[in-house]
């Protein structure tokens, strides 16, 4: 999806033909292998041609800046994947986590099938509840609870609004919500309306600009992120203080903010959207006026919208690819195309607890579940929202049964297709490895390829980094 538009620094120089897959810089990796953690927050890896195959794990750790030292080539294991490995709970979890992590448990069917509609639903419904949790906050507001509630009512509205901006928006542009164009074009107009986006056409052509030249320099959301300071070989420190930079910041929020609502009156725009634009807004200010409703609107809405939708906006866009890895090349093979993005799997094994004291497996499965519900749950509820989770599904085959891309992808998987990779873990997890953050823990350098032949390409593009500084120079 479109993101703020920032003009960015100067495009450093050209491209290289291979580069690692996660944050490894200046030219070596320390390459290790690994069975899946069960800690939270650090990525696993996996690598199977089907769901009976073999697996091969390999990670990269972050690398040291000497051009001599060796690269060691990743060591077969087997392993069981996270996935799997949750095969021992119940089967009334399964769906639950079906949906936490975005991947089906092999051999079990379905059991309820989305659709496009269904979709847009969950996104209305999902915006409501955020609401109603607000007016409870703002009823009871001496309550003890009240701020925590209202926290809660934020984080719910912009999540569901998300989910209509990300999910319903994002298939209207490709047209694929509705079974007609002017379907699309309605629905895509609507939302953008409400939620002060881009307007539908100048959406859609940067969108396909983002699909034909994805992580390129004409990519509108590569610019955007380099316009927020972000470089690649960033360290774990600059990192860190540049996330909370970026997320805090009243300059990028403002910068964001102003850019959607100039777009709603944006030249180019047809006629009837800037109506729909000026429409809206006049009969919101004049329910607000009759009732007086501007505080609460305020807070209930316009918080939401900006702040909240903003920062869920930024952490996605960050994870959405891995944006540095051909240094911006426009012109890619394939192969090369398949790389820029992975699954964004979330969770994490089940604990080894055979052969535990009863004390200790109590311990350690009380801290997975803690971790499932405290982290990866909201992960999923606000930010990685619907089908985003199998955004290397969309871009394979953009025209696929999206509303089920959990199926749809674990089918291409068993099917043999070689053109897939995940990352296993937390929000943490996927922002290091599409950032290309030199990371000293390999656990969380780790990245996932689902078959032999996408294995061998990862060792490939790991022996050949290219020199990356966290100015953003070097071979790019």
């Amino acid at each position: 999806m479109t993101a703020q538009h920032i003009d960015p620094p100067a495009s450093p120089g050209p491209a290289t033909p291979e580069v690692p897959l996660n944050g490894s810089v200046n030219g070596s990796v320390n390459g290790s292998a690994h069975t899946p953690s069960t800690r939270a927050g650090h990525g696993s890896v996996s690598v199977s041609a089907s769901s009976t195959a073999s697996s091969t794990a390999t990670s990269a750790t972050s690398a040291v800046p000497s051009a001599a030292a060796p690269v060691p080539v990743p060591v077969p294991v087997s392993v069981v994947t996270p996935r799997e490995s949750m095969g021992v709970l119940p089967s009334v979890v399964q769906p639950l986590l079906t949906w936490v992590t975005g991947v089906p448990l092999a051999g079990r069917p379905a059991r309820v099938g989305w659709s496009p509609v269904a979709a847009l639903c969950l996104g209305v419904a999902q915006t409501g509840l955020g609401v109603g949790l607000g007016v409870f906050a703002l009823s009871r507001w001496f309550s003890p609870v009240a701020l925590v509630v209202l926290v809660l009512s934020w984080l719910t509205t912009s999540g569901g609004m998300r989910r209509l901006d990300v999910v319903v928006v994002h298939q209207t542009l490709h047209r694929m919500w509705a079974r007609t164009p002017r379907g699309n074009r309605v629905a895509g107009e609507l939302i953008t309306t409400v939620l002060w986006r881009v307007p539908y056409d100048k959406n859609r052509e940067e969108h396909l600009i983002h699909h034909a030249f994805p992580c390129s320099m004409k990519d509108q959301d590569t610019r955007y992120l380099l316009g927020t300071g972000m470089r690649p070989g960033m360290t774990v420190g600059q990192y860190r203080r540049y996330m909370a930079k970026a997320l805090l910041s009243p300059r990028h929020h403002w910068g964001f903010f102003s850019s959607r609502l100039r777009s709603q009156l944006m030249a180019g725009a047809p006629a009837y959207r800037k109506a729909m634009s000026v429409g809206f807004a006049v009969a919101v200010a004049v329910v607000l006026s009759v009732f007086g409703w501007w505080t609460a609107w305020a807070v209930l809405w316009l918080v939401p919208v900006s702040f909240f939708f903003q920062d869920a906006t930024f952490l996605y866009t960050h994870t959405e690819h891995r944006w540095w890895i051909y240094g911006n090349a426009e012109r890619l093979t394939r192969r090369q195309r398949d790389q820029l993005t992975f699954g964004r799997v979330v969770g994490e094994a089940v604990p080894a607890a055979a052969g535990r004291s009863p004390l200790v497996r109590v311990l350690l499965w009380a801290g997975w579940w803690a971790r499932l519900l405290v982290v990866h749950v909201p992960y999923r509820l606000f930010v990685l929202v619907g089908d985003t989770v199998q955004h290397d599904l969309h871009h394979v085959r953009p025209t696929c049964d999206w509303a089920n891309s959990p199926r749809e992808r674990a089918g291409d998987i068993e099917g043999g297709s070689d053109r897939y990779s995940e990352v296993w873990g937390s929000i943490v997890d996927h922002l290091y490895a599409a950032g290309q953050v030199r990371v000293d823990d390999p656990r969380r350098a780790a990245t996932t390829a689902t078959t032999p032949a996408a294995a061998a390409t990862t060792a490939a593009a790991l022996a050949t980094a290219p020199a990356f500084t966290a100015a953003g120079g070097g071979d790019r």
